[in-house]
């Protein structure tokens, strides 16, 4: 692929400990100046954890916008960042377990939500020996500049990019060529689809969307879940998964689907400063 944003990955080269700096200068612009979505991550986190003290919610707000920040350089960074330096920064567990699934022949689903620095999720596919092919799916961004730049960014470990509307129709080409791949879908933000069941999700009514359920069966894939833990500044574990499902949730309609929010709730409540709170995950009017 040829690179366009030649200025850009130039900038990018300067290392994450400056460009940090930048994020400290950032943060107090973005959280007491422009106030950036803050009475949204308020009523989040206030809705999410009635249980702790305002004290408390005001700690994790803050800790997001630090967080947030710091997503964003870590994200621009992968337009110059050497496989080294990641190997480094990221940690990835148990990649036994897609390795086996692809050994029987079956195609993988990663399920995760937007945690820690999600751009970042793609090096697990530098860390397992199969499958060799993997995927993430992506929605177009309407900017065509940013959209480009954010193609450039994702393209750094050469996974394919599906654009959201053609999932079915590749991942149904690929599943016919033979070969098992990966697919990363990120499930956590508002659906825009027919489907109205909802779940308890962090102490809300919470509309689902089973695209990578239902996706699955058409395709002989089996979902796993990647927990997402940030050790330190610049620094992540991705563990690998499995997906059991227990008794109580084997005759609900969604089984997987809502498992998958389960095991994301508990990666939440562990780490709440590290998920995308910004996201207008619960808009009133979707739940009538």
């Amino acid at each position: 692929m040829k690179k366009k944003h030649g200025f850009m990955r130039l900038m990018a080269g300067v290392p994450l400990r400056i460009l940090y700096l930048i994020s400290d200068v950032a943060y107090p612009i973005i959280y007491y100046v422009i106030r950036y979505r803050r009475r949204l991550v308020r009523e989040n986190l206030r809705c999410s954890f009635p249980e702790k003290s305002m004290e408390e919610i005001i700690r994790i707000e803050k800790a997001f916008y630090h967080h947030l920040c710091d997503v964003f350089v870590e994200s621009f960074k992968c337009l110059n960042i050497s496989d080294k330096e990641m190997l480094q920064r990221v940690e990835v567990v148990n990649c036994e377990l897609p390795e086996r699934i692809a050994s029987e022949g079956k195609n993988v689903f990663m399920l995760l939500g937007h945690c820690g620095c999600w751009e970042w999720v793609q090096e697990v596919c530098m860390r397992y020996k199969a499958p060799k092919k993997s995927c993430e799916i992506y929605k177009q961004i309407s900017n065509k500049y940013f959209a480009s730049l954010m193609h450039e960014i994702r393209s750094r470990w050469d996974t394919e990019q599906i654009e959201m509307k053609q999932t079915v129709r590749t991942l149904l080409q690929w599943n016919a060529e033979g070969e098992p791949f990966l697919c990363g879908f990120l499930q956590d933000q508002r659906p825009y689809t027919k489907y109205k069941d909802e779940i308890t999700f962090l102490n809300q009514p919470t509309r689902i969307v089973p695209g990578a359920e239902e996706i699955a069966k058409k395709v002989n894939a089996e979902l796993v879940y990647l927990d997402i833990e940030k050790t330190a500044r610049g620094h992540y574990r991705l563990t690998f998964q499995e997906m059991v499902l227990p008794e109580e949730l084997k005759e609900q309609p969604f089984p997987l689907s809502e498992l998958y929010f389960r095991m994301l709730e508990k990666t939440i409540r562990k780490q709440p400063e590290i998920w995308l709170w910004s996201h207008n995950r619960w808009r009133k009017w979707d739940l009538v």
